[in-house]
């Protein structure tokens, strides 16, 4: 009897790891790259930078190659890839939406306490604030979403990663973009 033939209970429960990793990351570059190329046509016109269109197909190739992998995997690779999608949405949610925040008190800040100022101009603050919010709360708030769920294994965990991670990326993008603030 051979031992490389034979089949064990550890053999059965592994999560396969490498599917969760290429659709989470396949996630994150496809997202964010296509949230950059929009900032960038509202900004900066078209077209985009351009190395933004092959980063997006690596990350659409990811999320295909990830996908399949989950969907022939095992019950405990499926559990896995689930719980991790779910402390990156929720890392990405809180990470929007702090950045969201930062970005509307920092485009405020500027306008000098004047309401018709700030009436006028809501309309151009969401529409660049919106996707800025978008980008770095999942690109900066899923990732510290997903490692601090990870690593704290509690419910609360993936949002204060999500917060920290979407709140530090935002400010010092404002910081070091627009030095008057």
């Amino acid at each position: 009897m051979s031992l490389s033939n034979t089949k064990n209970e550890l053999n059965e429960s592994r999560p396969d790891r490498l599917a969760s990793a290429f659709l989470i990351m396949g996630l994150l570059l496809a997202c964010s790259f296509v949230l950059y190329g929009v900032i960038f046509f509202i900004v900066g016109g078209w077209p985009p930078p351009p190395h933004v269109l092959p980063i997006i197909l690596l990350g659409g190739a990811s999320i295909i190659y990830g996908s399949v992998r989950t969907v022939m995997g095992s019950l405990a690779t499926k559990q896995s890839v689930e719980a991790a999608l779910m402390t990156l949405r929720n890392g990405a949610i809180a990470g929007s939406a702090i950045a969201f925040v930062v970005i509307q008190i920092a485009q405020n800040a500027g306008n000098q306490g004047s309401w018709h100022n700030f009436v006028y101009g809501i309309v151009s603050h969401l529409i660049i604030g919106i996707p800025g919010a978008l980008f770095f709360g999942i690109s900066a708030g899923g990732i510290g979403g997903l490692i601090l769920g990870n690593v704290l294994k509690s419910s609360k965990a993936a949002f204060l990663g999500g917060v920290i991670g979407g709140a530090t990326t935002s400010i010092l993008y404002l910081l070091n973009y627009y030095p008057g603030l």
